[in-house]
């Protein structure tokens, strides 16, 4: 009885039975799996290689942003050791009616810009209004009881009626180690 047959073929016999394989078949057995194999394992490399220096471009870049951020951050040196001087000082740049210097008191936006704030100060300037916000920010009191940690700082300001106005938001600058104003 014959099990197995192909073009070339090698016989041995066993119990009665002729065994015939092909060492040829064998031969393209093998390579269509490590063939297979190593379509997989290159395919995967190469993912593995194009996610990795991707990532790692994503890495560079949000490094380098980093880096702007710290600079940035470090060289804004406008603001006072404490909030309450910062307050201080940016009353007195709304009195001399300094927008320029007004909106240096202010932490750096997203784009680490102020370019925001300037514009509503420089609104405020051209309605002649600058000496009454001055007068009352210059009023405003400390809130302890709504700050969220130790770089965190509120003044809230009242109305004429005793109700709440609005507030001062502070938050400290750890790099240049300035109080900034976050919002108002």
């Amino acid at each position: 009885m014959i099990l197995f047959q192909d073009q070339v073929t090698q016989g041995l016999t066993k119990g009665g039975n002729k065994i015939i394989y092909s060492n040829n078949n064998m031969a393209k057995k093998r390579l269509l799996m490590f063939g297979g194999l190593a379509v997989v394992v290159l395919g995967m490399a190469g993912y593995l290689f194009w996610e990795r220096y991707r990532g790692y471009e994503e890495y560079n870049n949000y490094i380098k942003l980093e880096q702007r951020y710290i600079q940035a951050m470090t060289e804004d040196t406008y603001g006072g050791k404490t909030p309450q001087e910062t307050l201080d000082l940016f009353v007195a740049a709304l009195e001399a009616e300094d927008v320029e210097l007004a909106s240096k008191y202010f932490m750096l936006d997203d784009n680490l810009s102020r370019e925001g704030w300037a514009k509503e100060l420089q609104a405020i300037k051209d309605r002649n209004v600058m000496a009454v916000m001055a007068k009352d920010i210059e009023g405003a009191e400390e809130d302890q009881k709504n700050r969220i940690d130790e770089n965190d700082f509120k003044f809230v300001i009242y109305n004429k009626n005793g109700n709440v106005g609005g507030w001062v938001d502070m938050q400290f600058n750890r790099y240049s180690k300035v109080w900034k104003i976050e919002s108002l």
